[in-house]
Formats: C-alpha cells, sequence, structure tokens
C-alpha cells in the first residue's frame, strides 16, 4: 500500500519535520510513563526504553527530563505492590 501511494505522489499527512508532539509529547509523557510501569512491574518495556534514548540522542535532548509529572508523583520509589495499592485506592487510600 505504502509503495502504491508513492508511485501516486502522495506523500501522506504525517509530520514532515523532526518538530513533531510524536517526538515532543508522546516520548516524556508516553514512552517514559510506560517505561516506568514496567521497571516497577518487573517487565521492562526495552523497547520503549530503546525508543527514549533513540528519539533523546536524534534531538539532542533529556526527552525523559521533560516529563515534570512524574517526578512529583513520587512513583519511581514504589515496589509493585505500592502500585497496585495506588491503582486501586488513589493517593489518599
Amino acid at each position: 500500500m505504502n509503495q502504491q501511494m508513492f508511485r501516486r505522489g502522495d506523500a501522506g499527512t504525517g509530520p514532515s519535520t523532526m518538530d513533531s508532539r510524536y517526538i515532543f509529547e508522546d516520548v516524556p509523557y508516553g514512552l517514559v510513563s510506560t517505561a516506568l510501569l514496567g521497571r516497577i512491574a518487573g517487565v521492562p518495556a526495552r523497547l520503549h526504553e530503546a525508543g527514549i534514548a533513540l528519539f533523546s540522542g536524534a534531538v539532542g535532548r533529556d526527552l525523559a527530563g521533560d516529563n515534570d509529572l512524574l517526578g512529583p508523583l513520587g512513583l519511581e520509589e514504589l515496589d509493585v505492590r505500592s502500585l497496585e495499592r495506588l491503582c486501586l485506592r488513589g493517593f489518599g487510600g
């Protein structure tokens, strides 16, 4: 399908530069969060981790450090049981 679209001259509608929310929003807030949850659960998301490193290198910026939500939540200090309890009861429970 992609080859046929290319032959027709259809370049698609995706981003045409690196300055895209797919990098500067989805990596810090999607991939980083998912990778953290995987580490806590003992199921590392290796491809997510690799993507974070690759995109950070490509744009010359610490994309994981751009996530300003995870730090204040303190999730990095949780073990899997504490995370499960947090999911079931919330921060106040």
